[in-house]
């Protein structure tokens, strides 16, 4: 979802927070990340952030996000703190547009793949006592997410998707040859693993609660008051295995090129799995389940074909592919690893 353009300014911040929250405005900052419009606000007491959503954001996932954060906040979990309205609401409405406010939180943020070794562990606990504290919240369900990501019919699908997209890269993209070989490996791979992996195998895997897109995005980090897990939108039910192995992709540093690390990567899952229990299968596949999944993607290929400025978006697209390759070719040895722990 892309960010739509603000409808605030610093006259109607300053309204809106005086009328709902009898918050004194004194100053106000645009922060440019994410998808929602950011503002850090600054009162005489304390510092806050709002979040203007774009209008394809609803209600119920909002209230969704706020219910979990509470419950992960009870459960000792460092997790945004959200303010309530004078009408007792964790969200408003402003010209069709929900907005939140929070506390600002203290601390920095880091980018994919610059983790040192302890900070790719930390993430592996941090997710670990997520996990295991959301076994207890009730309401999240799987939401499709087997049949969309993990399937026999999706990746037959996206192989359709790919090949078409490869018919149709620019004749003056730069990076045409590269984008057509990548995408005719994600082509061949996925049709050896519809020819040879049995999906049925996923349903055997542990299923539960998680953030649902846990990675070091998604991450604030304060050395002296510890790491923040913030966006709860996505969570539902799905394979953990999943979820780990991501995460793990996404943070260490030498796995930036898309080659991992297996001894960090068994460290990882080995950390993790002293707060979520992994069963044989969960062991056994999972270099194929977050291969099935990431394989799925052109995202990076076809916005830089659309657009030669969005370098970073074609970089992502190929250290995904790289990832893919490498999946692929490790796989055993993954697995074999992993079933030791």
């Amino acid at each position: 979802m892309g960010i739509q353009k603000s409808n605030l300014n610093e006259t109607n911040i300053k309204q809106i927070l005086k009328e709902n929250y009898e918050i004194e405005v004194y100053q106000i900052e645009k922060i440019n990340k994410g998808t929602a419009n950011i503002f850090k606000i600054k009162s005489k007491e304390k510092e806050y952030i709002l979040k203007e959503f774009s209008q394809g954001r609803t209600e119920e996932s909002v209230i969704k996000e706020t219910n979990i954060i509470n419950f992960l906040k009870n459960k000792n979990i460092k997790v945004p703190v959200y303010i309530k309205s004078k009408n007792g609401s964790f969200y408003i409405k402003y010209e069709n547009r929900i907005i939140i406010l929070q506390e600002y939180i203290d601390g920095y943020t880091m980018e994919n793949n610059t983790g040192d070794y302890n900070k790719t562990i930390e993430s592996a606990t941090i997710l670990g006592k997520m996990t295991e504290a959301l076994k207890e919240y009730n309401g999240l369900k799987e939401d499709g997410i087997i049949e969309k990501w993990f399937s026999k019919e999706s990746l037959e699908n996206v192989i359709i998707k790919m090949m078409d997209l490869k018919s149709k890269i620019n004749e003056d993209n730069p990076f045409k040859v590269k984008i057509e070989k990548d995408l005719e490996d994600k082509i061949n791979i996925s049709k050896d693993l519809l020819n040879n992996f049995n999906f049925d195998i996923i349903n055997k895997m542990t299923i539960t609660n998680s953030h649902g897109d846990y990675s070091v995005q998604q991450l604030i980090y304060n050395d002296k008051k510890g790491t923040t897990v913030i966006d709860f939108e996505t969570a539902k039910k799905l394979p953990i295995i999943w979820e780990a192995m991501r995460s793990y992709s996404y943070i260490d540093v030498e796995a930036k090129n898309g080659e991992l690390n297996l001894n960090t990567l068994v460290d990882y899952v080995k950390e993790f799995s002293k707060y979520i229990k992994l069963n044989e299968y969960d062991l056994k596949y999972a270099a194929e389940i977050y291969l099935i999944q990431i394989i799925s993607s052109v995202f990076g290929y076809k916005q830089f074909n659309d657009d030669y400025t969005k370098n970073d978006l074609l970089d992502f697209a190929i250290f995904r592919t790289n990832l893919c390759r490498y999946l692929y070719k490790h796989s055993n040895e993954i697995n074999s690893l992993l079933l030791q722990i």
